[in-house]
């Protein structure tokens, strides 16, 4: 989808409402990481709603679901892609300081979750 940044295909498992989020921060991961940070974001926070989390504080949901049985995997990776807590506390934010490699970390956790989680 993006020609500079390689981006993994949509999850096979993303829910159709969702896959516009995902291929619109693909379309621009490369002219605007930080652009597709955001929507990536707003992406997980729609995940873990629909994983019955409440989606407000990504960390501390991925944490909820790894006790009630998800993979551990799943909050090693979140620590990995190094989202600050800040990010974590408010998803819907932009945050300019974000590059690409942080878009790509993004994109691999988005299809990393919908592997593991089943909402």
């Amino acid at each position: 989808m993006s020609q500079g940044l390689p981006v993994p295909d949509p999850p096979p498992s993303l829910s159709p409402e969702l896959r516009p989020l995902y291929e619109e921060a693909a379309r621009i991961a490369d002219p605007s990481p930080a652009s597709a940070c955001a929507l990536l974001r707003l992406l997980l926070r729609s995940l873990l709603q629909q994983a019955g989390m409440r989606g407000r504080h990504l960390a501390d949901d991925v944490g909820r679901l790894v006790d009630g049985g998800a993979p551990v995997g799943l909050l090693r990776a979140l620590d990995a892609i190094g989202m600050t807590d800040d990010e974590a506390r408010r998803p819907a934010e932009l945050n300019l300081a974000n590059g690409h490699r942080e878009a790509q970390n993004l994109f691999v956790f988005v299809n990393l979750f919908c592997e593991q989680v089943r909402a």
